[in-house]
C-alpha cells in the first residue's frame, strides 16, 4: 500500500488487482495483468509504480496502468524511490533494478537471496531485506550486506532517518539500526510481522499475522497498557511482568492476553489518564488476575 494524501491511496495484491482510495472510498484500477503485485510506490499522485511476480512492472499516470519493459524473470518484492528518476525494486535471487527515469537496468546486489523490501532516507543511504536476516545497504556507489543480528526472514523496513532503520520479520522479530550497528529488539509478541512504517522516531507502527497492531513510542523498553497503571512503582511492575513472561506465555489463552494487551495499548493509554470512570474497572479486574501481587492498587 502506499498513498500520496489521505485522499490518493493505492492497493496492489493477487491477480493483478490494484484498488484506490479517493478519500470517500476504495475503487478497483484496471491493471492489465493479471500476476500477483506485491509492492507499489510514487513520486506524486500522477506518477505511480507497481511490482510483482514474473518480474512486472507497471506504471500509472494518473489516468490509466501500462505494462513496461520487463529487465528480469525474477518475482519482484518491494519497491521504494527518492524521485521519478531514482527508483530501486527488489525481488527474489538477489535482484534489484533501479529506474533512472528512462529505464530499469539490473544491479549487482552483493547477495542471491531472496529480497523482500527496500528503504532509503537518500540517494545513497539505501537498504534492503530478505531471507535468513538479511539486509544490504547501498552507500551511493555499491551494495554490500550487513550484519543483522538475527537469522530469520525479514520482510520489511523503514526509517526516520539514517541513524533510525527498523526491520521487521518472522516470529515478532524487529531489529533496529543506529547508525552504527543492528541490534534486535523486543517486539512482546511472537506473530510474524509484515510491515512496518512511522511518522518519525517515536512514532512507529508494525503490522502483522492475526491482526497484530504495535506501536512504538521511543521508550526502549516495550510496556502494554495495565503496566501503564503502576507508573513508576518497580515492585508491582517486575510482579506483573513475571506473571506475563513465565506463566501467560505458556499457554494459548495467556498468550492472548498479552497480546490484547499489546494491541489496545497505544489506544488505551491514551484514555486511561483521564478517564476516571475506565481506571477503577481496569484496577479491580488486575486484582482479580493477579492475587500474587498481595497488594491493593491505589
Amino acid at each position: 500500500i502506499w498513498g500520496s494524501s489521505p485522499s490518493d491511496v493505492f492497493g496492489v495484491c493477487v491477480g493483478g488487482k490494484i484498488i484506490h482510495y479517493d478519500g470517500f472510498s476504495w475503487m478497483t484500477q484496471q491493471s492489465g495483468t493479471e500476476k500477483w503485485l506485491k509492492g507499489v510506490w510514487g513520486s506524486s499522485e500522477n506518477d505511480v509504480f507497481a511490482v510483482g511476480n514474473d518480474g512486472t512492472i507497471l506504471s500509472y499516470d494518473g489516468f490509466t496502468w501500462s505494462e513496461m519493459e520487463p529487465v528480469t524473470t525474477a518475482n519482484l518484492r518491494g519497491i521504494w524511490g527518492n524521485a521519478h528518476d531514482y527508483i530501486y525494486t527488489v525481488g527474489d535471487r538477489g535482484t534489484i533494478l533501479n529506474y533512472d527515469g528512462e529505464s530499469w537496468a539490473d544491479i549487482t546486489s552483493g547477495t542471491d537471496v531472496d529480497l523482500y523490501a527496500v528503504w532509503g532516507s537518500s540517494d545513497d543511504n539505501i537498504y534492503a531485506v530478505g531471507v535468513q536476516g538479511t539486509i544490504v545497504y547501498f552507500d551511493g556507489a555499491s551494495w554490500s550486506e550487513m550484519t543483522s543480528g538475527t537469522g530469520v526472514d525479514l520482510y520489511a523496513v523503514w526509517g526516520s532517518s539514517e541513524n533510525d532503520v527498523y526491520a521487521v520479520g518472522v516470529q515478532g522479530t524487529i531489529v533496529h539500526f543506529d547508525g552504527a550497528s543492528w541490534s534486535e529488539m523486543t517486539s512482546n509478541t511472537g506473530v510474524d510481522l509484515y510491515g512496518i512504517w512511522g511518522s518519525s522516531d517515536d512514532n512507529v507502527y508494525a503490522a502483522g499475522a492475526q491482526g497484530t497492531i504495535l506501536h512504538y513510542d521511543g521508550v526502549e523498553e516495550q510496556r502494554c497498557v495495565l503496566e501503564n497503571l503502576y507508573k513508576g512503582d518497580s515492585v508491582k511492575l517486575a510482579a506483573l511482568r513475571n506473571y506475563r513472561d513465565t506463566l501467560l506465555n505458556t499457554t494459548l489463552h495467556g498468550r492472548l492476553v498479552v497480546w490484547t494487551y499489546y494491541a489496545t495499548s497505544p489506544y488505551l493509554k491514551k484514555i486511561i489518564p483521564n478517564n476516571s470512570l475506565l481506571r477503577p474497572i481496569l484496577k479491580k479486574s488486575i486484582e482479580g488476575i493477579l492475587p500474587f501481587l498481595r497488594v491493593k492498587i491505589d
